[in-house]
């Protein structure tokens, strides 16, 4: 990639409001066979589109599991087939909510959409354990532009996931994606650190692309690309899960509760039993809030014995540290 990103100290944050959209994603289902292809198409345009390719009886599952939680809150009419908006907000702070816990595993796991996985990686696959739980009714929050790699380093062959769990149509908002601005580098502004967020004019305007979305279909973004939530104008509910997946004979993440730190280490209990990690300040820590870095010299201070934490490890080294999520 071009650059590795921005230092604009006095250059104004791109607003998502001004974002216009004049392209369509393309479907990459006749590329499935390919793995050339396939890989070629997401390097060049930043993306993989795959229509109605999950397994239904799966999705169905997901969708009653996450209705279900969405209902208690009063967010979607009861008993709806669809996500009838019900007045009601979803609470803030709640798109890792354990509530949600399984209900992503669940989906991926199945046989039938983890061959998706690993056609799409080309190797077996694994989850990666940080799934989020993206609920939007209309009227509330968007997700402004960003890219997943810039705030996950160290994850090697990984594909950020998005899956629609309902119908998504442009009214609904749904992902929109910069096209081919992968190959430019992170656009994030370090200047206005900790949030980091992109300058105005820095991404082609012409670039922008979405489509109308379907419960089934899976989109693949690359981890430099650009992309952005857009406003629901409907009177439905947005209902989708964003998680990742990764090499499952090179996992380069994992899931673990801290058992030890000092000042530049962390030691973790993990399914595979203790390991211990070093941390400097190269390693993007955000053990906090997980859109949120910390400075090195607030690591010590701020972990806890307990705590659930996802690691993203070269080696012994700790490139990222992040607040877990429930899978």
């Amino acid at each position: 990639m071009a650059v590795l990103s921005l230092e604009m100290p006095d250059a104004p944050d791109l607003d998502i409001e001004t974002v216009k959209v004049s392209r369509e994603l393309e479907s990459a289902n006749h590329l499935l066979g390919n793995r050339d292809a396939l890989m070629r198409f997401h390097d060049s345009q930043g993306y993989l589109l795959f229509r109605d390719v999950l397994d239904p009886e799966a999705l169905a599952k997901a969708r009653a599991a996450m209705f279900a939680v969405i209902e208690r809150y009063g967010v979607i009419v009861p008993g709806a087939d669809e996500p009838v908006w019900a007045g009601k907000a979803f609470p803030p702070g709640m798109e890792e909510s354990p509530e949600f816990a399984g209900i992503a595993r669940q989906l991926v796991d199945h046989p039938a959409n983890m061959q998706l996985m690993e056609n799409i990686l080309g190797e077996p696959a694994a989850m990666v354990p940080i799934v989020q739980y993206r609920i939007y009714p209309p009227g509330g929050p968007v997700t402004g532009v960003h890219q997943d790699g810039f705030f996950t380093p160290g994850v090697m062959n990984y594909k950020p996931v998005w899956m629609p769990i309902v119908d998504i149509d442009r009214s609904m908002g749904g992902l929109m994606v910069a096209v081919g601005q992968n190959h430019r580098g992170y656009f994030h502004n370090l200047a206005k650190a900790p949030r980091c967020p992109i300058p105005d004019g820095v991404i082609d305007p012409d670039s922008w692309a979405t489509t109308d979305y379907r419960a089934g279909d899976v989109l693949v973004i690359h981890p430099a690309a650009p992309h952005a939530s857009r406003p629901n104008l409907s009177n439905r509910v947005r209902v989708s899960i964003d998680t990742r997946i990764q090499s499952a004979h090179d996992p380069r993440v994992l899931l673990g509760t801290v058992t030890g730190w000092t000042a530049d280490s962390i030691a973790l209990a993990t399914e595979h039993g203790e390991r211990r990690f070093t941390v400097d300040d190269s390693t993007f820590i955000r053990i906090l809030h997980p859109g949120t870095r910390i400075p090195t010299v607030d690591f010590a201070a701020s972990v806890q014995m307990g705590m659930p934490l996802t690691v993203v490890f070269d080696g012994d080294h700790a490139e990222t540290l992040r607040k877990a999520s429930d899978n």
